[in-house]
């Protein structure tokens, strides 16, 4: 297996061209990619606060049913009696398991129709796709109210030519009427990826609230190049989020401050917004009501961090004061 590591969390034109709208070029040539994508944001309202850490659903493509992977959606499609089958199940060589997931760039010609051109697209949002006036949606997007610190995956990239492939997550939330972007994470590849490759995908969070919704997308082709890539191919395998070693319960925060887990240490981290300085307690209690770590910070705008290196794996209870009034109280899990 190729040890080398995709990293990226950087925004990039993919990202507002999929997560919002998304056109596939019409090719100037007789061959046309047939669809604009369209992500409209139709979720509906998921919520639990108990949630600590989520998975992906079939993360690792072992499941199929349709010709789509069981809880994925997919550009498949028949048009006029022409199957159009651009994500595939991959028994060959997979990453782990028994399969991965194959996307790859197809062109048929319909008699007395056109010839056209289907990109692979996978997503845990249902695509409906409309040839007739060469469009289709994806909507709606997968429950989720945890707050991953990276996807993580494995693929293989054969490009036609210059091509490129895109993917990437996003969170969302529901607020008043709205969807919030809570955080998003997308990358390219471009050029021969002949070996299995792990990624990650750090993900930047522009609002710290857990979301309800996730996303995920995976495109094999540069959809806004005009040079049709017939043939392209993208494998992927083994998905999964990266939460650390810190989980901690809960989906809001007090206005003025926020709790979360520091992505590169085992400790907990208080940042607050304050108008003016005020003292603050944080105490940490076992499971028997113990307490086994406490600080004291005089904060404004600060960051206050909590070492827990040298506690036990276990459920803990953080408690927040400011003189005596409990600002906050959640449950903290300590990971390996």
């Amino acid at each position: 297996m190729n040890e080398n590591i995709i990293t990226d969390n950087s925004p990039s034109e993919w990202l507002d061209v999929t997560l919002n709208i998304s056109t596939f070029v019409q090719s100037p040539t007789a061959m046309k990619y047939v669809f604009k994508l369209i992500l409209i944001v139709l979720f509906g309202f998921f919520f639990s606060s108990s949630i600590i850490a989520q998975d992906i659903p079939n993360s690792s493509f072992e499941n199929w049913s349709g010709g789509n992977p069981v809880n994925w959606y997919s550009t498949n499609m028949n048009f006029l009696g022409f199957q159009f089958n651009v994500v595939n199940k991959e028994t060959a060589n997979p990453q782990s398991g028994l399969a991965s997931a194959r996307l790859e760039v197809v062109t048929k010609t319909i008699p007395f129709v056109g010839t056209y051109t289907v990109p692979g697209v996978l997503s845990l949002s249902p695509i409906n796709i409309d040839l007739l006036t060469g469009t289709y949606n994806i909507s709606g997007g997968y429950p989720f109210t945890a707050m991953p610190q990276q996807l993580s995956g494995f693929i293989k990239y054969h490009p036609v030519g210059t091509d490129t492939c895109y993917f990437g997550f996003a969170l969302t939330k529901w607020n008043n009427g709205v969807r919030d972007t809570i955080g998003y994470s997308v990358d390219t590849v471009s050029g021969l990826v002949n070996d299995w490759t792990a990624f990650q995908l750090p993900i930047a969070y522009d609002i710290w609230e857990a979301p309800d919704t996730m996303s995920i997308l995976f495109l094999c082709s540069n959809v806004n190049d005009p040079v049709v890539h017939t043939g392209t191919k993208l494998w992927i395998d083994n998905l999964s989020f990266i939460y650390g070693t810190v989980g901690i319960e809960g989906i809001t925060f007090g206005k003025d401050y926020r709790i979360y887990a520091d992505a590169t240490s085992r400790q907990i981290r208080v940042e607050t917004q304050f108008d003016t300085y005020r003292k603050i307690h944080l105490y940490l209690f076992d499971i028997s009501g113990k307490l086994v770590e406490s600080k004291e910070a005089n904060m404004k705008s600060d960051i206050e961090r909590m070492d827990t290196g040298h506690l036990p794996t276990g459920t803990y209870i953080l408690k927040i004061t400011d003189r005596k009034k409990i600002l906050d109280s959640r449950k903290i899990t300590l990971y390996q």
